[in-house]
């Protein structure tokens, strides 16, 4: 049996508040997990929990204050995540893994196109062959001519979160981070997500997602982490499990 392409053991993060003189937060605490390529792992949990923190901290982002988080490359070497060099890691973030926010942090006075484009650009791709794929994927996001050579700044928020998925998916990466990649989307284009979502999962990525809608973990997830105080539970994404309303309060009911 192949080793998970992502194992993480131990995660804890502690954050001090310097603010409240030296107050600790401690958001995740002894948190383990695999993920194996192309499977679709899930983050549940109530506000607070951790589940962005841990998104961060697999993305370095955040420093962890333990753990490991050992990846296998393309090249099918072993990196520790936490403690692998920067340069490694940026590296990774280049060619392997993307985290995609809630949000987008494009640069002034730079079309939407050129944005998308710029993740093929920086891999070598030439700039007109990058435009033509960026365009390409903004087109499947439901983001015409007019939008795409407009400036991200002046979007809504659905609009710029599209641009942020049409970064994800024009070249699909081994891992991908999501922290919830569709909450300002419309019904149509969260099944345009999803449909990419498929996509990208047949053809290898390995997907970590924090959503709070019950359906589209029904529909997507191989499995559910749900964080509550810091700690981690796994379950199945069975109807029993996410039958509620609530799919954190749900989750949370059934994992204790």
């Amino acid at each position: 049996m192949a080793d998970p392409m992502l194992s993480v053991s131990g995660l804890s993060k502690t954050i001090t508040l310097h603010i409240l003189h030296g107050a600790e937060v401690r958001p995740l605490r002894d948190v383990s997990f695999d993920l194996d390529a192309g499977e679709f792992l899930a983050i549940a949990g109530p506000s607070g929990a951790g589940k962005s923190s841990l998104l961060k901290c697999l993305n370095r982002t955040y420093l962890a204050t333990a753990g490991t988080a050992r990846y296998i490359t393309r090249a099918g070497e072993t990196v520790d995540l936490f403690s692998a060099p920067e340069r490694e890691v940026v590296a990774l973030r280049r060619d392997e893994i993307t985290y995609v926010s809630q949000f987008l942090k494009a640069p002034p006075r730079v079309p939407a196109v050129d944005v998308v484009a710029s993740v093929l650009t920086q891999r070598g791709v030439e700039l007109e062959v990058a435009r033509e794929r960026a365009s390409a994927m903004l087109s499947r996001l439901g983001m015409g001519p007019s939008l795409q050579t407009s400036y991200p700044a002046l979007f809504s928020g659905g609009e710029q979160q599209r641009v942020n998925v049409a970064k994800a998916f024009v070249a699909p990466p081994r891992l991908l981070l999501l922290d919830e990649p569709t909450s300002a989307l419309d019904a149509d284009n969260r099944e345009r997500v999803i449909e990419l979502l498929h996509e990208a999962q047949a053809a290898g990525t390995a997907v970590i997602a924090i959503f709070h809608d019950r359906d589209l973990i029904r529909r997507l997830a191989d499995r559910v982490l749900v964080l509550a105080d810091g700690t981690a539970r796994e379950v199945a994404p069975d109807d029993d499990y996410i039958a509620g309303d609530s799919v954190t309060d749900e989750l949370l009911e059934v994992s204790r």
